[in-house]
């Protein structure tokens, strides 16, 4: 037996979506113009390193469209019945496919700040600079837009998809202060291994960041249990009603939502809907499968 919970589409973090889409679009808009604008500036006034930031906002803005795509896409098949448990995990792959991107980032970092140990060069620092800044400024606008609500980061059913691209605009904050402080270390004081080392220094962090959204992106398409709280209420929630649950295994489905799949000892002829009944008003359960073998 399985069938969806009451009123299950209407949870907070669900009903959050459609801003979260709103800001992400917003988001993606905004570097797009900061990117051109750079572009144009960097190849009306010679500047090499203002056409390479250019160019690097671009890639962001790639993934920018990729979260506001997926939270289209979900809004769009929210009621297709071709999608066992919803369409809300299309943001959770939208995610790890930005999470990869972030991780070969890390990587073109990482080589990047290698070379130049090897081979340091001494670029235009005022226009390198100016480049960083308005990298810094950019990324800072767009990680307030973006930022996650503190239940988003502590719930692993929360809005991944936005966590995601939240944490690519602040891997690229991050790197632009690094950037900074290298530059400057090496335009001042001399210290022209300053700039490749910080550039290894981001490439660390950004990787870290990869990581943390791979491997919860990674639960969620994986059908992990992650919701250890829900299970152990589901199971209150039955004992309380009467029933004997031997086990209860709960994953996400979407921010903010969960399937429930239950299995009884004994169980009674009306359990189906007596496992109804007790889980009727559980917040966040999009569906309960009541498992018969």
């Amino acid at each position: 037996m399985s069938a969806p919970a009451p009123d299950a589409e209407v949870s907070p973090a669900a009903a959050g979506a459609a801003r979260n889409e709103r800001r992400t679009w917003a988001a993606a808009l905004l570097v797009a113009v900061a990117s051109g604008t750079q572009v144009a500036a960097g190849l009306a006034y010679g500047s090499v390193a203002l056409v390479a930031n250019g160019a690097h906002s671009g890639a962001h803005v790639a993934a920018l469209a990729v979260a506001g795509a997926a939270y289209w896409l979900a809004r769009r098949n929210r009621t297709n019945p071709r999608f066992a448990h919803g369409a809300g995990r299309i943001g959770d792959l939208a995610a790890f496919a930005n999470a990869v991107l972030l991780a070969l980032a890390a990587l073109g970092l990482a080589v990047e700040g290698l070379s130049r140990l090897i081979a340091p060069e001494s670029p235009d620092y005022p226009a390198a600079l100016y480049a960083a800044v308005g990298g810094l400024v950019l990324n800072l606008a767009c990680m307030a837009l973006l930022k996650p609500t503190m239940e988003d980061l502590r719930d692993p059913s929360g809005d991944i998809n936005l966590s995601a691209a939240h944490l690519h605009v602040t891997a690229d904050a991050a790197v632009a202060a690094f950037t900074l402080a290298g530059l400057a270390a090496a335009w001042r004081l001399g210290w022209v291994w300053a700039d490749p080392v910080m550039a290894l220094v981001g490439a660390a962090l950004i990787a870290h960041f990869a990581g943390s959204i791979l491997r919860r992106a990674g639960a969620a398409l994986l059908d992990m249990r992650q919701t250890p709280a829900l299970e152990a209420e589901v199971a209150l929630r039955l004992r309380a009603a009467g029933l004997a649950p031997v086990v209860v295994r709960a994953w996400r489905t979407g921010p903010g939502l969960s399937a429930v799949t239950v299995r009884l000892e004994a169980p009674p002829p009306e359990a189906p809907e007596a496992v109804l009944r007790a889980l009727a008003d559980l917040p966040g359960v999009s569906r309960v499968s009541l498992d018969l073998i």
